[in-house]
C-alpha cells in the first residue's frame, strides 16, 4: 500500500498535476500517507496540494495562488473577477490579494476560506452576460475578469491612486458604456465619474459619458 502511495505522488508530480480532488488519491491510505509523510497539504476540505517534502506550504500557495483559483471557480462557470480586483489586473497588478471579489450567473453567494488569512469573495450577478468578461493569462493560467467599462461603473473606490491610474490610461468603448448604463442607470455615479475624467483631461470620457446621462437617464417623480 505504501508503494501505491509513492508511486502515485511520483506520477502526479512528475506530470505536474500539483492539485488534486479527494477523489484522485487512489485510496484512503494513500491520502492520509503522503500527508503524514509532508507529501501534500490541504488547501480546503476536498483539494489538496502535492509537494516536496520540506517545501512551505505557505510559499506554495502564493506561488500557486492563480492555478488554485482556476480550478475552485471552476464549479461556478461563467464567473469574472470583478470590482477593484479586476481594476488591479486591468493595471498589471498579479500580487495575490486578501480577499479575491468574483460574481457568477449561479443563484450562490459564498466565501472561500484559503489558507494563511486567504479569501475568495463570491456573489450572484442575475444579470450575468458573457460580454462583460475578458479572459486573461496568468502564466499558464487562463482566469476572467471584468471588462473595463463595467469596472467603471462598479468599483467602489473610486478616489484611490489605482482608480485615478485606470482612468488615465485606460481605453474604454463607448457603446459598452452605453448599454452597461442604459440597463443599469446609477445618476449619482455617472456624475462623479464625469467630474473625474475632467479633472485628470479626459474630456473624451467626460464627454461620453454625459450624453450617456443624458439620454438613458430617467427621472421619476
Amino acid at each position: 500500500m505504501l508503494k501505491v502511495a509513492f508511486a502515485f505522488w511520483k506520477r502526479k508530480v512528475g506530470n505536474k498535476n500539483l492539485i488534486i480532488r479527494g477523489k484522485d488519491f487512489p485510496n484512503e491510505y494513500a491520502r492520509r500517507t503522503l500527508l503524514r509523510e509532508d507529501l501534500a497539504f490541504p488547501i480546503r476540505k476536498d483539494l489538496y496540494f502535492l509537494k516536496n517534502k520540506g517545501e512551505e506550504a505557505e510559499n506554495l500557495v502564493y506561488q500557486f495562488y492563480w492555478p488554485i483559483t482556476e480550478n475552485l471557480l471552476k464549479i461556478y462557470e461563467p464567473w469574472s473577477i470583478e470590482k477593484e480586483s479586476a481594476l488591479a489586473l486591468h493595471l498589471g497588478d498579479e500580487s495575490i490579494p486578501r480577499r479575491l471579489l468574483v460574481r457568477t450567473s449561479k443563484k450562490t453567494k459564498y466565501l472561500i476560506v484559503l489558507p494563511f488569512g486567504l479569501e475568495i469573495q463570491i456573489r450572484p450577478d442575475i444579470s450575468f452576460q458573457e460580454k462583460t468578461r475578458q479572459s486573461l493569462a496568468i502564466g499558464n493560467t487562463k482566469v476572467y475578469l471584468d471588462i473595463p467599462e463595467k469596472i467603471l461603473f462598479s468599483a467602489r473606490k473610486r478616489r484611490g491612486t489605482s482608480f485615478v491610474a485606470f482612468i488615465r490610461g485606460m481605453k474604454f468603448n463607448r457603446r459598452f458604456l452605453e448599454i452597461l448604463y442604459s440597463e443599469n442607470p446609477k445618476p449619482i455615479v455617472v456624475k462623479e465619474l464625469m467630474r473625474i475624467a475632467e479633472k485628470l483631461g479626459r474630456s473624451d470620457l467626460s464627454s461620453a459619458l454625459k450624453k450617456i446621462f443624458k439620454e438613458y437617464t430617467i427621472y421619476r417623480l
